[in-house]
């Protein structure tokens, strides 16, 4: 397993952990399962700090030289940051059209409220960072 695809497994993870956090800690669970919610918050904290711990370790036991990256790493990662503006323009395109609705509809109910926005936005933010990180473990697999 090559260095960036450890970092494209890290990065995963850890942006799973960061988006699984935020929507407990933001929306919370159903109540019946809130008895796991704390387990479930100490799980996603946990899996972050193991991946910053191994990306720390791959950063400072590099080898001087060793080359960091290659063409076929610049392809892939390519491939994954186009993925992951594809992804980001549609769900941008959704919550602007959403917006706009609302205000069309604001009568019946369906008016997002800033507050709600801005935690779509940032949700929107981790899909595009895990949808561009899955793509180059996909492809890092394949190729």
């Amino acid at each position: 397993m090559s260095k960036q695809e450890i970092y494209a497994w890290t990065s995963l993870l850890s942006s799973a952990a960061i988006l699984g956090f935020y929507g407990i800690t933001v929306y919370g669970l159903p109540d019946n399962l809130a008895n796991i919610e704390s387990d479930l918050s100490s799980l996603f904290i946990k899996i972050f700090l193991f991946a910053f711990v191994i990306e720390l370790a791959i950063g400072i036991f590099r080898g001087k030289d060793k080359v960091e990256k290659d063409e076929r790493d610049e392809l892939i990662a390519g491939k994954g940051y186009r993925n992951a503006y594809y992804l980001m323009g549609v769900l941008i395109t959704l919550i602007l059209s959403q917006l706009i609705l609302g205000q069309i509809f604001e009568k019946a109910g369906l008016a997002l409220n800033l507050i709600n926005v801005i935690h779509v936005l940032v949700g929107t933010l981790f899909a595009a960072s895990i949808t561009n990180r899955a793509t180059q473990i996909y492809f890092y697999q394949i190729m």
